[in-house]
């Protein structure tokens, strides 16, 4: 690690693991009670920064990564893929370099789905579990393995060349259509995937992000991992979020022994938009259990 505290003027971390870079972002005290966040797909650790005020002031310091070809994070090798669980690999070492145990593991969409398969690996790395619109892993039934197989290798064969000319209002109205999150909002957390060369704006997320898996877990394997978290969860969901999470809830409700559910104004980036009431919901989670 190069070092979580004291962080340079922009409050950036760093992080070294097996040769790859992985980045994060910083907020609040160094002796205030930790909690790691983590993002969603194509998304970074500016999805944290409209909350990080708010938990800095209720008496928590925050530390935002960005994933493994997100935002300022390094590329995984040529040869290799974004398999999935391979974050959690990832997470572990950063959790292990941290100069204290975190009191909290935060994750939104895909972070929250890791940041649940995780704890319920690694019980005993972090006391709690903030999941924010997520439920658990995506599964698919038995019988459709050779297909996602399929579908996951030709994706590899129709990959195409990230653009290299970019324009970021084009970028930020393109995405406006796919999201709840206003312009204010989208607009650093799409700079962070972007770098400029020679006066042009190119990716800096790694294209194979967009590939498909090769398999998925089914549900007898997705529950086997969600009843083995032990740590108290609180789950918001948006009220304006993704239906089929609202809708899996009563089933999954069953695998999450030690949960609370929150619906919180907002769509799908609930924590971005609506930030008092996440940021409330979250901070009286953790402050009962400090």
């Amino acid at each position: 690690m190069t070092a979580m505290a004291p962080c340079d003027t922009q409050r950036q971390c760093v992080f070294e693991l097996d040769g790859l870079t992985l980045a994060g972002q910083y907020w609040g005290d160094e002796n205030a009670p930790l909690v790691v966040a983590v993002h969603g797909w194509l998304d970074n650790s500016e999805s944290f920064a409209p909350i990080a005020p708010a938990m800095v002031a209720g008496g928590y310091q925050l530390l935002a990564l960005d994933w493994t070809g997100h935002g300022y994070s390094g590329h995984r090798g040529q040869a290799a893929s974004y398999t999935f669980l391979e974050y959690l690999y990832e997470l572990h070492q950063v959790l292990l370099q941290l100069p204290k145990k975190p009191v909290c593991l935060m994750g939104h969409s895909m972070g929250g789905i890791l940041a649940g398969l995780y704890l319920g690996t690694y019980p005993e790395q972090c006391d709690s579990l903030v999941v924010i619109e997520a439920l658990g892993p995506l599964t698919q039934p038995v019988d459709q393995t050779t297909a996602q197989i399929r579908r996951g290798i030709d994706s590899r064969l129709r990959a195409r060349s990230p653009s290299t000319d970019l324009d970021v209002d084009d970028l930020v109205q393109a995405r406006k259509k796919l999201t709840d999150l206003p312009e204010a909002l989208l607009r650093p957390l799409i700079v962070r995937n972007l770098q400029q060369l020679d006066g042009k704006w190119r990716w800096r997320s790694d294209p194979r992000l967009r590939l498909r898996s090769l398999i998925m877990m089914n549900d007898q394997q997705a529950q086997q991992v969600t009843e083995s978290i032990t740590a108290p969860t609180l789950i918001l969901l948006g009220e304006d979020g993704f239906e089929a999470l609202q809708q899996a809830w009563p089933l999954r409700a069953k695998w999450f022994s030690n949960s609370h559910m929150a619906m919180v104004p907002g769509g799908h980036h609930c924590h971005m938009t609506d930030v008092a009431e996440s940021a409330q919901q979250i901070i009286k989670f953790l402050d009962a259990k400090q």
